[in-house]
């Protein structure tokens, strides 16, 4: 059972960033998620979607790439006061199905805008998430990133999900986790699997700050209560909990009756769009 080595107290900024993708195809989430990609794209309103052609991501200039990459922002807020955390950046595709290297150069290139964001002051506080395959293709490039960043990663969020037992090398997450808290970044893990239960490795690798959870489809509180209660089993205390996908009051009033700590979705706080300046290439 993981315990994470920062307190959760003090690291809710001013401001909250939220980022989702759906990389390996335009239902699957590749870069931070609570949502089906599909769904991402309903809930968040038209003028809080920005879009990117996908062309800079083809491997083969004569057979260009017919499809978009698209980004909004999710603001993650306390459910029990007015405290803001991060702004999400979440991503996914359209029209196409991302290869893992192609979800990772878009998760890269989302990272470098997070951190331009924060030095234009755009954001208090960003949130990102990074595969597992992502930090293993390109560990020393999203360092290098952050670095040329260095006075400004405290105030990010990086939130990693993935299959252990996929990994090549954990060594390169274990060390990509110690790097970030290094730099006094807040380190989470997006928990995606059917049950809580199977996350459990995961989350004795990443030792995460917090831990973000995806709304039960259910409004039913023996649903919600269930749902929370595997997470305390997993280890996930009530204050470094995220539940994302908070789209009507009913899901809402539920989140807030049982305690849940922090939320992201439309009941909570619209999207907004990324920035002018947000691209995955030339």
């Amino acid at each position: 059972m993981w315990r994470a080595s920062v307190p959760l107290i003090g690291l809710p900024a001013q401001s909250a960033a939220r980022s989702k993708a759906s990389g390996d195809g335009d239902t699957l989430p590749f870069s931070g998620l609570s949502l089906p990609a599909p769904e991402a794209a309903d809930e968040a309103r038209a003028g809080a979607i920005h879009r990117c052609s996908a062309r800079p991501l083809s491997k083969d200039g004569a057979a260009p790439i017919d499809g978009t990459v698209c980004a909004t922002i999710w603001p993650t807020r306390s459910l029990k006061s007015s405290q803001r955390w991060f702004d999400e950046f979440f991503l996914w595709t359209e029209g196409f199905h991302a290869s893992t290297t192609q979800r990772a150069r878009i998760q890269l290139a989302a990272l470098r805008t997070a951190l331009q964001m924060l030095e234009r002051e755009d954001s208090e506080q960003i949130g990102i998430t990074l595969s597992f395959g992502t930090v293993e293709r390109f560990l020393d490039l999203l360092i290098e990133a952050l670095d040329s960043h260095a006075f400004v990663t405290h105030r990010i969020a990086v939130v990693v999900r993935g299959a252990v037992d996929r990994l090549r090398s954990r060594y390169r997450i274990r060390s990509f986790c110690e790097y970030l808290r290094s730099r006094h970044a807040a380190i989470g893990y997006l928990l995606t699997a059917p049950t809580i239960s199977a996350e459990a490795k995961a989350l004795d690798l990443v030792q995460p700050d917090f831990a973000k959870l995806p709304a039960p489809g259910s409004t039913r509180i023996d649903s919600w209560q269930d749902f929370l209660l595997e997470a305390h089993v997993a280890g996930i205390p009530d204050e470094k909990m995220i539940v994302g996908g908070l789209h009507t009051p009913e899901q809402l009033g539920v989140a807030r009756q049982l305690g849940v700590p922090f939320g992201q979705g439309n009941a909570v706080r619209p999207a907004f769009a990324p920035p002018a300046f947000w691209t995955i290439g030339p």
